[in-house]
């Protein structure tokens, strides 16, 4: 007898026996849908974190002064002199400005100005460098955005949302070119006037309108007193402020890379610029930090746990080889007639044997083949849950996260030859024994 009779008879086999064949195939389903479940959801975390920082920019290096490891000196907060200024970022691009670039952001102040119709307007200027929406991942919707010579030669150019164009003009439509006078309300500055005109146009997603209580405004003076952010140029901030790029300290600055560069070369140069800087200093140096470095501790880790927690839940495929076993031993008496007229028919024990273990391989690959399925369905609906949660509980991250449902291809073919060897171990004991009996002895069995 061949392979492929072999086969059918297997299948002819769990045709005649429907229950019986389901309810030993349960142990195999809920072991394999186990496992299936659990690495659909850790994958899917895996993905979803990996695709939220892309959408986020993760291509970025944060680089800020830390203490030195081992440093025993006495503690000395962090001073000016051991800060990063604006001025040694600007030289550090300076040296590959082809191959790096830079972001950075600050607050100027909260201002006011008065719309067409005369009713005063509030709004949070913030000066950006030119690559800061690469990061942030603005919808910009009309215009442009700040560019680089706006940036060098300190433009009073501005981006404004789609909101602030309705509170200051009733409209979104032709605003570029428009420019508006602001005052400032505080610090230093306050006071100070400020014109700049509009270039771009950002769109506020749905989400971020119900985050600053669009949504909840109810007449003209709520909308009015609802505060948006304005972004300008970096440097025409720091004209603005009197201050320069050498006095200028900032706490931390993202660095990245141009695809004329990587991020190894990128963390090469941060490197040799920030050394010899730092050199003498005993208790400060520039750290360097890795988003995707990060990124790829945490998902070693959650690879880690799903791994451990499949193996647990595998264990349950023993149970289901076990049931295996035994309905096939039940199996082999209740045909020991059927085997003893085939060997009087000439079939070798290695045909009977071949027969009834290809028989239990066949109950474990249906029973995986059920289980995978079953395990991919899990993982989708607990995503669907998760994302209803997500919007529902805290809408104001929802649309920053990327949701994904990505099943283990590696742990469906493990899952699946798994089943496979269960049946093959499982089966090989009873389908050993229906080999070996003795022709005789199974045509007088009754």
């Amino acid at each position: 007898m061949n392979f492929t009779e072999s086969i059918k008879m297997a299948f002819a086999s769990l045709a005649v026996n429907k229950m019986r064949s389901f309810l030993t195939m349960l142990g195999i389903i809920i072991g394999i849908s186990a496992v299936i479940t659990i690495t659909t959801i850790g994958n899917s975390i895996s993905s979803t974190l990996t695709n939220t920082f892309n959408e986020l920019g993760s291509n970025k290096l944060s680089i800020y002064p830390a203490v030195r490891e081992g440093y025993s000196g006495e503690w000395n907060d962090l001073t000016d002199e051991d800060s990063i200024t604006l001025k040694q970022v600007q030289e550090l691009i300076n040296l590959h400005p082809e191959e790096l670039t830079y972001s950075c952001d600050d607050r100027y102040g909260m201002t006011e100005t008065a719309n067409v119709n005369g009713d005063p307007v509030k709004a949070e200027l913030v000066g950006v460098s030119d690559d800061y929406f690469d990061q942030v991942k603005k919808q910009i919707v009309q215009g442009r955005s700040i560019s680089k010579s706006d940036l060098i030669g300190m433009k009073n150019t501005c981006l404004v949302s789609d909101y602030f164009c309705e509170q200051y003009f009733g409209t979104t439509k032709n605003v570029i070119g428009k420019t508006i006078k602001f005052s400032t309300l505080e610090g230093e500055n306050t006071g100070r006037n400020l014109k700049l005109t509009i270039v771009g146009v950002i769109e506020y997603t749905e989400l971020e309108r119900n985050s600053i209580g669009v949504n909840k405004v109810h007449n003209e003076q709520e909308k009015l007193d609802i505060i948006t952010y304005i972004f300008f140029p970096y440097n025409t901030m720091l004209k603005e402020m009197s201050k320069t790029p050498e006095d200028t300290i900032v706490n931390s600055a993202e660095i990245g890379w141009t695809s004329k560069c990587d991020k190894e070369t990128a963390k090469k140069y941060i490197d040799e610029y920030f050394e010899p800087i730092y050199a003498e200093n005993e208790q400060w140096y520039i750290k360097i930090y890795d988003e995707e470095k990060m990124l790829g501790m945490i998902n070693t880790v959650l690879n880690v746990v799903t791994i451990a927690i499949s193996i647990i839940a595998a264990i349950s495929l023993i149970v289901g080889g076990v049931g295996v076993m035994n309905i096939m031993l039940v199996s082999i008496l209740e045909r020991t007639r059927e085997i003893g007229v085939r060997k009087a028919l000439g079939a070798l024990n290695g045909d009977i044997r071949s027969q009834f273990v290809i028989e239990a391989i066949i109950i474990c690959l249906t029973g995986g083949t059920i289980g995978v399925i079953i395990g991919i369905v899990n993982g989708v609906l607990i995503s669907k849950i998760a994302s209803v949660l997500l919007n529902t509980f805290a809408a104001e991250y929802a649309e920053f996260i990327a949701l994904t449902v990505e099943p283990s291809i590696p742990a469906i073919i493990i899952s699946l030859a798994f089943s496979m060897l269960t049946g093959l171990v499982f089966g090989y004991y009873p389908a050993k024994r229906a080999g070996n009996m003795n022709p005789i002895d199974a045509l007088r069995y009754e």
